[in-house]
């Protein structure tokens, strides 16, 4: 019995330009889409396991934060600003009230008595790691049916970013523990991060929200970058007057003893004015020198006085810098200002504050929170803005808005945080309008003389 040779088939596709072989069409395609860019060289930051240091020392950023006040007021105010003011669940166009979801997403949010933190703190705390150090990291856990079901905030200066962008470790005292890219589909393992296919070591997410910075594709750095030397600059004049207080005003200076003193005198005044004259409690201490026959002491300062007017100007010159490097109105930090940050200019500096720094931050958060968290197709949660508006005032533009056909009462009602009602998705036009002309406060005015005029008349007749 023969053998047949089997001729290997070949699949060709009609198209408009022609018919062209099966294989030569998917190569095409798969050549479509995808960046050609070079990715960022990181050997000289490469630690083990392949995790990327950052640029700058996290907690470098952390002393400037804790040894300034106005840096820390600014990123304090600035992540309470931000979601520290509450939020509402607004009803998107189109789309009818559901009880059910709307205390689903209630449910998410609210002070869980089994959670550590709320999750208003979780976001505050998110905040301020991003104002310090450019970058935070939030967990996601998900439940047995892939559902996000709770949130928690990473410390970020303990995070370090896989060079692949999508992994991530936390190191803290020599250990270490994996998390994943938010959404991706490959599981990893918590201890590892290496890839597993199930069991209980799977690792959670990680939401990485970073500052762009051009200099790193992995890290971002805090708005206070371009004042670091301002912030080092108080930090230093702190210490100066510390130093010139514990040294109870006693300069830097140079002494000579001339003549035949005893010997270990010199030791004994520089013991004395080193450290027995230093500090509050031991001023008004005298020292009190036998000076041998024909002999001195010299006392000559070696530091050069500064006035007083000096170190105001350069201390508010630094705060201004600070406080420019994150557009903040200084009166919301307890600072008064009277340069080009204070005065008339505070209501305009409020507004760039507002427009410029805190609303691009909740419009990022508002979509991480409620396209990666909460997945509601019916409403969305939106951070309440700080009350800088007359409330009244809103009342007033919104009754004129719902009584022109301009908005409807549900619409108006939306914009003023109040929940929609039944039949309140109707436009209505006032009916009071009349012709120019006659007002009607005249017009009754008038029909009343006339009334009380045929009344005596009438009156009169009867007399």
């Amino acid at each position: 019995m023969t053998k047949k040779k089997m001729q290997k088939g070949r699949v060709f596709v009609e198209t408009s330009r022609g018919i062209f072989p099966y294989e030569a069409l998917k190569k095409a395609e798969s050549k479509k889409g995808g960046s050609q860019q070079l990715s960022e060289s990181t050997n000289k930051w490469m630690s083990q396991n392949d995790l990327v240091s950052p640029l700058y020392a996290p907690m470098s950023f952390w002393t400037l934060y804790e040894s300034n006040p106005i840096l820390f007021r600014c990123v304090n105010q600035l992540a309470s600003d931000v979601a520290g003011l509450g939020w509402t669940f607004q009803l998107q166009e189109d789309k009818k009230d559901n009880q059910a979801e709307l205390n689903r997403l209630k449910e998410f949010v609210k002070d869980k008595s089994d959670v550590e933190d709320s999750f208003r703190t979780v976001l505050k705390r998110l905040l301020i790691d991003w104002g310090t150090l450019g970058y935070c990291g939030l967990e996601v856990a998900r439940n047995n049916k892939q559902d996000v079901a709770d949130v928690y905030h990473v410390p970020a200066h303990t995070l370090r970013v896989h060079k692949s962008k999508i992994k991530y470790c936390q190191v803290r005292n020599n250990k270490k523990v994996w998390f994943k890219k938010f959404g991706e589909t490959q599981n990893i393992s918590a201890k590892t991060g290496k890839d597993i296919t199930g069991g209980k070591d799977k690792a959670n997410e990680l939401i990485f929200y970073k500052n762009y910075y051009p200099k790193s594709d992995y890290y971002g750095v805090p708005n206070c970058i371009s004042a670091v030397g301002d912030i080092t600059g108080l930090i230093g004049l702190r210490d100066y007057n510390l130093s010139f207080f514990e040294n109870y005003g006693i300069p830097a200076a140079l002494i000579t003893l001339e003549g035949e003193w005893e010997e270990g005198s010199e030791g004994k005044i520089q013991n004395f004015l080193n450290k027995e004259i230093r500090g509050s409690s031991n001023a008004h201490r005298t020292l009190v020198a036998k000076l041998p026959e024909g002999g001195k002491l010299i006392y000559d300062k070696l530091s050069v006085d500064v006035k007083e007017a000096s170190f105001r100007l350069y201390e508010q010159s630094r705060r201004e810098n600070i406080l420019i490097a994150y557009s903040m109105p200084p009166e919301r930090v307890g600072v008064k200002v009277t340069g080009p940050l204070g005065g008339e200019s505070t209501k305009e500096t409020m507004e760039v504050y507002i427009q410029g720094v805190v609303e691009p931050v909740q419009l990022d958060f508002e979509e991480i929170i409620n396209s990666k968290l909460l997945n509601s197709e019916i409403y969305r949660l939106k951070f309440n803005d700080i009350d800088l508006k007359n409330y009244a005032a809103m009342v007033d533009r919104m009754t004129k808005a719902v009584g022109f056909g301009l908005l409807t009462p549900n619409e108006g009602r939306n914009e003023l945080g109040k929940k929609p009602y039944i039949e309140g998705d109707k436009f209505y036009i006032q009916s009071s309008l009349v012709e120019a002309g006659e007002s009607d406060a005249e017009s009754r005015l008038s029909k009343e003389i006339d009334e009380f005029e045929a009344e005596n008349e009438i009156q009169g007749e009867i007399e």
